[in-house]
């Protein structure tokens, strides 16, 4: 499974990511992120950078013989909104986790690029609704099994 990136975030991402946080609710956020650099950064830079309050800090590996525990921290607190970074390879065992949980909702959630993912419904079923921004600050979302960009115009 490939992402559309695998660089470093970019400001006009961050700025993105944030926007679409707010929107879905802003306050209490749950943060959650690989272990790659990249991924570490991002959500790095996203708790340095968000306004409101910042409820669990959750990182998870790439590979593991179950993402129970790390999917289970993520998923508590009731937050208002899910932040995400990860690679869309990476993820897909926290994801699948994820998506078995009663708590957590894909509608209530946005990742930085790495998930910008077409295959991503297609192996893990229904993420409606996940939003995310591309690293030129244009923002991407699933709806209907399908990822798709929203113009800058219509941001």
């Amino acid at each position: 499974m490939r992402a559309v990136r695998a660089g470093h975030m970019t400001d006009a991402e961050l700025a993105t990511v944030l926007a679409l946080a707010r929107r879905r609710g802003g306050g209490l956020a749950n943060v959650g992120h690989g272990r790659d650099p990249a991924s570490v950064a991002a959500a790095r830079a996203f708790v340095a950078a968000w306004p409101g309050e910042i409820g669990a800090i959750v990182s998870w590996p790439a590979t593991a013989a179950s993402w129970l525990r790390p999917a289970c921290r993520l998923a508590a607190g009731n937050p208002d909104v899910w932040v995400l970074a990860d690679q869309a390879g990476a993820w897909q065992g926290m994801g699948n986790r994820l998506t078995r949980m009663p708590e957590w909702r894909p509608n209530r959630t946005i990742a930085f690029s790495g998930l910008a993912c077409p295959a991503l419904p297609d192996r893990m079923g229904d993420l409606d609704g996940l939003a995310g921004a591309n690293p030129d600050g244009t923002a991407w979302s699933f709806h209907d099994g399908k990822l798709r960009v929203t113009p800058s115009s219509e941001r």
